[in-house]
């Protein structure tokens, strides 16, 4: 079977499946929170808080302060923190149980864990585009409809990089507690709290060819900048969404047969 059909078989297995797929996302959203008073809430309060410090930080030390910098460090932190948590690559092991108990399409444990991620990202997002209205900011609703393409873009991306990930970490570890430390680095050299023309040198390489910069540039010139999408950062996600996708199916796809044996 080619990846293709074997991706429009999987997506019928999942649509027979959606009960047990909505089940996972509803764990997974109540268990992280259990016995919490805020509940889901603490999902997205971590990078608010992140959003506070750093504004509080570098809107005090930058010697050109950037203008509606809460918009700036608000439209790209929320991808970055979404991407990070995709890569973790957990979701397989730490749903071991299920895999070696049950018979399901186990492709559900790893779209399920995006999910219950990216419903933050929408909540985010909606809640940023009222603020934008509010403040009276200009709106460009041309560039504003690209905003759910480039929220699916990035929320295949996600999955893509997820299953891909999530494969390894079944077989290595260790690679999951790696790219945790690597994705800290990573989000300090993508442009979340400092515009892109302002690298240079070895920096501005990195920035260049960090593929996470495409959708958070995306994502400032939507809600930032008020901007149709530079068409290099959009097609760049189109892209990177489309390859990462069909190689992270690809590796799960080969190798999750064997997941009970080795789990």
């Amino acid at each position: 079977m080619n990846l293709f059909s074997r991706l429009i078989k999987s997506f019928k297995d999942v649509k027979e499946n959606k009960i047990i797929l909505l089940a996972m996302i509803r764990r997974n959203t109540a268990g992280r929170y259990k016995n919490s008073y805020l509940g889901f809430v603490w999902h997205l309060l971590l990078p608010v808080l992140m959003i506070i410090v750093l504004y509080i930080t570098f809107s005090s030390i930058r010697p050109r302060p950037i203008p509606g910098f809460w918009i700036y460090l608000s439209s790209g932190m929320f991808p970055i923190s979404f991407i990070s948590s995709s890569l973790r690559g957990r979701a397989v092991v730490s749903n071991a149980n299920y895999i070696t108990k049950m018979k399901f399409p186990r492709e559900i444990v790893v779209i399920a864990s995006v999910l219950t991620d990216f419903l933050s990202v929408l909540f985010a997002y909606t809640i940023i585009v009222m603020v934008i209205l509010l403040a009276g900011q200009p709106v460009n609703w041309l560039g504003a409809a690209v905003l759910p393409v480039e929220l699916f873009l990035m929320l295949i991306f996600c999955i893509g990089c997820s299953f891909l990930v999530s494969t390894v970490t079944v077989y290595i570890k260790d690679v999951g507690y790696f790219m945790s430390v690597a994705m800290r680095l990573v989000f300090w050299i993508t442009p979340t709290f400092f515009m892109i023309n302002e690298a240079s040198g070895l920096l501005a390489d990195i920035v260049y060819y960090n593929p996470f910069t495409y959708f958070v540039e995306t994502f400032h010139d939507i809600l930032y900048y008020g901007i149709v999408p530079h068409t290099l950062y959009f097609v760049t996600s189109l892209c990177l969404a489309i390859g990462f996708f069909l190689v992270g199916a690809t590796v799960f796809f080969h190798y999750e047969k064997k997941f009970p044996e080795v789990l």
